[in-house]
């Protein structure tokens, strides 16, 4: 049996990774990419990297041939050549980087493409880490402006919060500048915590300039990024731009299940003892009127709730472009749902380009208001809380503010996926979520926030036709089968995820499915699965059992919600008893902290757990957390 399996859901691991120093300057080689560039232990960037993005926003990944490094004492040196697509039609690029004990980091591309190639954006893309980059003063050198100084926004910008770049130096702690110089483009900068990416992103070409656009071989281009530090002394620790608020009074959200497909309700139906088991507070139902029949059967709906004992959220996508084409099918749906003895409790609908994304400021497709919708909302379905927001990702939550007072709740859902996709960028992206929440409740004038479905694939694409068709074993950016939903990976990220949000009073958590790519329960897919093809039909994946424990755990008090040395932990008190459950975020195993808690039971999802499908009792606390394990713990007494 492959560990490999049982921790990310693929035999297939992710490329090597090196460490290369020179005096007090350190980066991780990866992929042709720097990640992680650090001077005297303080990130100064989270990554260097040379990407080709295609006319549909894909991200190829790169061939690299004749991979030279070169390190000492001083200095080290990386060279190679990249390809990106079709052999003969695509791009070749020769890529060098070198960095230096003094504190200097250069990066040169030159760029040639072998025939007429189409590129959204092609070009270095350097990234910045929140802290000690969001709500600090950096300086700007502009391409076709004066030198200024300006502020980088602790909330989080809905377009580009720097344009027209040549140069940025920022200070990460005091005491250390860092400049970051481009030269062969014009750069600018975007909040990549709109699709909780832990960092802002550079890039060229400005996204106002026309794309698709042509990279030609008679035409090659070169460019150059350099990093120089200047360090007088720096002390101090990396600080937040954002205040997490304190847990005291603060409850744990509902659990909901989310339903993506009518269709689902009967595949959900087939496993009635692990649903009934499940008992989630709510039933998530997305009703897109593009794809649904108007006269879908509803009566798998209304069993599935009898059985589960949920109430039902409907998440509606409009198939009309007008107030009045809203209001027909608003009411045509409310009838539905009458006929067949369904009572929504919580209602939000949307216009169908709603999923799409825009640009702030760029115009939009005719479409219902949100003014009319939520008045044939309040018409049509008068026993239900109106929910307005984003039915897509946080981006479009923030770049389309809603108007809290037309509302009584406010949704959006994340992906950890748009631009990466391996390991460590999915696990990184917990980090952007306070930011989020934080964003979040500014714009929701004191409104409810109601967060997901989340999950590690894109059950949408917001810019493109759809979600990517990935090779199942694959870790792939925008696609909806990836292969650690059904891993222990899963299991800790959203318990990493949950511990990030709590503190924020969220009322409701949505992750999950009955079953596919995103489901809790295994069955049979048109793709091979290792490891769970060989279980019986209807195995529960590793996430099923910690959505059983948050399903029991909501309306719990919290009294602990942090990350701390790789693990998450959060420590609620219901029904008089305090509970903890633990999550080790990382692929090494981690000694366990302590927690307090008088244990009489000790249930412990690990790798060597997961082989018998399932939850591993103990008497006494492990001494330290597998990778990727979860450990929940129960109270032996009250405590008053």
């Amino acid at each position: 049996m492959s560990r490999a399996v049982l921790l990310t859901g693929t035999p297939r691991g992710e490329s090597p990774t090196r460490l290369l120093q020179a005096g007090r300057l350190e980066a991780t080689f990866d992929a042709g990419a720097l990640h992680w560039i650090r001077f005297n232990g303080v990130e100064i960037l989270r990554a260097l990297m040379f990407l080709v993005r295609t006319p549909g926003w894909g991200t190829p990944a790169p061939v690299i041939t004749g991979l030279e490094i070169g390190e000492d004492a001083t200095s080290f040196s990386v060279a190679y050549e990249a390809h990106y697509g079709v052999p003969g039609q695509g791009v070749r690029v020769g890529i060098r980087l070198s960095g230096e004990a003094s504190g200097r980091l250069r990066a040169e591309a030159d760029i040639r493409a072998e025939a007429a190639f189409d590129t959204n954006r092609t070009g270095f893309v350097v990234l910045h880490p929140l802290d000690g980059f969001a709500g600090t003063e950096v300086t700007v050198d502009h391409a076709s402006a004066p030198q200024r100084d300006l502020v980088i926004p602790a909330q989080i910008s809905p377009g580009q919060p720097v344009k027209d770049i040549r140069a940025i130096t920022h200070s990460p702690v005091p005491g250390l500048t860092v400049e970051t110089r481009f030269e062969g483009d014009v750069f600018e900068m975007e909040d990549h915590r709109n699709w909780s990416d832990a960092s802002f992103k550079t890039y060229s070409r400005p996204i106002g300039l026309p794309y698709p656009y042509k990279l030609g071989p008679d035409a090659p281009v070169a460019q150059a990024v350099t990093i120089t530090l200047t360090d007088q002394g720096s002390e101090g620790p990396v600080v937040s731009a954002v205040t997490v608020p304190k847990t005291a009074g603060q409850l744990l959200p509902d659990y909901a299940l989310p339903i993506d497909r009518l269709a689902d309700t009967r595949v959900a139906l087939a496993w009635p003892e692990a649903l009934g088991a499940l008992a989630p507070s709510w039933i998530l139902l997305r009703h897109d009127g593009w794809l649904e029949a108007p006269d879908a059967d509803l009566s798998p709906l209304a069993e599935l709730i009898a059985l589960t004992g949920a109430k039902l959220e409907v998440q509606a996508i409009l198939a009309g472009a007008t107030d009045a084409a809203a209001e027909a099918e608003l009411a045509a749906l409310a009838a539905r749902f009458e006929a067949a003895g369904i009572f929504p409790a919580r209602i939000g609908a949307f216009a169908k380009i709603d999923e799409q994304s825009f640009q702030p400021g760029e115009a939009r497709p005719p479409h219902p208001s949100e003014a009319a919708v939520s008045a044939s909302l309040a018409r049509h379905f008068q026993a239900a809380d109106r929910i307005g927001g984003s039915p897509a990702f946080f981006t479009e939550f923030n770049r389309k503010r809603p108007d809290p007072a037309l509302w009584q709740g406010l949704s959006f859902a994340t992906t950890p996926v748009v631009h990466a996709a391996d390991d460590a960028s999915v696990m990184e992206s917990l980090q952007s979520l306070p930011h989020i929440l934080s964003s979040a409740q500014a714009l929701a004038g004191g409104l409810p926030l109601l967060i997901g479905p989340t999950g590690i694939g894109a059950r949408i694409n917001p810019y493109g036709p759809g979600p990517s068709v990935n090779d199942p074993e694959a870790r792939e950016g925008m696609a909806a089968r990836d292969p650690r939903q059904r891993g222990l990976f899963a299991a800790a990220w959203t318990i990493g995820y949950l511990t990030r949000i709590a503190p924020f009073a969220p009322v409701r958590f949505a992750f999950g499915g009955p079953a596919g790519a995103f489901g809790l329960i295994s069955t049979r897919q048109d793709y091979a699965r290792p490891f769970w093809d060989d279980q019986p039909e209807g195995a529960l994946y590793p996430l099923y059992h910690v959505a059983r424990i948050l399903a029991r755990a909501a309306g719990g008090e919290v009294m602990e919600a942090r990350t701390e040395g790789g693990i998450a932990r959060l420590i609620w008190r219901k029904g008089g008893r305090r509970h903890a459950l633990l999550a080790n975020l990382t692929s090494e195993a981690l000694a366990l902290p302590a927690t307090g808690l008088a244990v009489p039971e000790v249930l412990l999802l690990d790798a060597a757990s997961l082989a018998d499908n399932g939850w591993a009792g103990a008497q006494t606390l492990p001494g330290a957390l597998d990778a990727y394990a979860v450990l929940h713990l129960e109270e032996q007494e009250a405590k008053r």
